[in-house]
């Protein structure tokens, strides 16, 4: 028998108000975030009384695409561990699906965009076989074409043009979108396909482009994986996540003088005001850059040419 969301929220609040005597601002916040987690899971048909380790981290991956901080995660993923003891307390629950999960440390900023030699690093393959060119192509194709990776995980070959050298993405609120694919994301998506074809050999044959080692659709969590892997390969420590390589790709378009209303088409973003951030990154760039490389800024009195 499935919980009644609305009344499971409204018992919380009370167990929040009475027995734990929290303050009203808390309580808002704590309910806030709860409201939040049930509306996901009700828009992904998932069950709370099913609910797995792997659906939370689901929803905490949706938190950090729409631009959450490590902090602001960390108290819903802390509002969660609250609210699931609650329901294992009323006997509402037989487990507790958080209760081994450590809580994101707290992080005063996150790091904005990655440089190409980190990113080239991330992309590069230590070996010649199916996972290895997979998670490349994976790589090349969230920050080349700057998906989402949701996007990417829904990416079918029906919305390839390869003559066209256009990708047909379906975006938030299934808004369509034209992204190119340019040479180095075409040209790892052909060093792909062979593998990927070897793989379903005698196994159901499937549209979507990148696939799990069983030949299933991969999975956000799995992607979000594979970035945090690649990354630690690469040596890079800062934490970083799929979105991170989407916003490199609008940041570098920035940097090199792109137009901001054509990074707003590549990126899908419905109102121009989300895409501006990237205006204040060019402008700290352009500052580093001055700082760095200016005579005067780097204490020579004469600017000219030395022989």
């Amino acid at each position: 028998m499935e919980l009644n969301h609305p009344e499971i929220l409204a018992a919380f609040e009370r167990y929040l108000t009475h027995e734990r005597q929290l303050a009203h601002n808390s309580i808002l916040s704590y309910c806030q975030d709860v409201g939040d987690f049930l509306s996901f899971l009700e828009e992904s048909k998932i069950s709370l009384l099913q609910i797995s380790y792997e659906d939370i981290m689901e929803f905490v991956i949706t938190l950090y695409e729409k631009g959450l901080v490590a902090r602001s995660v960390a108290r819903k993923i802390s509002s969660l561990k609250a609210f699931f003891s609650f329901l294992v307390r009323m006997e509402w629950m037989p487990y507790h699906p958080l209760e081994l999960m450590e809580t994101p440390r707290y992080i005063k900023k996150l790091p904005s965009y990655l440089t190409l030699e980190e990113i080239e690093a991330m992309i590069r393959p230590q070996e010649e076989n199916f996972q290895e060119i997979r998670d490349s192509c994976i790589i090349e194709f969230l920050y080349s074409c700057g998906l989402r990776v949701s996007e990417l995980c829904h990416l079918c070959f029906h919305h390839i043009h390869k003559d066209e050298k256009l990708l047909r993405i379906i975006g938030k609120g299934n808004k369509e979108r034209l992204v190119p694919l340019g040479n180095r994301a075409m040209s790892w998506l052909e060093r792909y396909l062979p593998y990927r074809a070897a793989l379903l050999v005698g196994k159901k044959k499937r549209d979507e482009v990148f696939l799990s080692r069983l030949g299933r659709p991969l999975s956000r969590v799995s992607v979000w994986s594979i970035v945090k892997e690649r990354a630690s390969r690469a040596g890079i420590t800062t934490t970083i996540s799929p979105h991170t390589l989407r916003h490199s790709f609008a940041t570098h378009l920035v940097i090199q003088g792109a137009d901001l209303r054509g990074v707003q088409e590549l990126l899908g973003h419905a109102d121009i005001s989300t895409t501006e951030i990237y205006t204040h990154v060019s402008s700290t760039y352009l500052q580093q850059t001055h700082a760095t490389y200016h005579p005067l800024e780097q204490g020579e009195k004469d600017p000219e040419t030395k022989s």
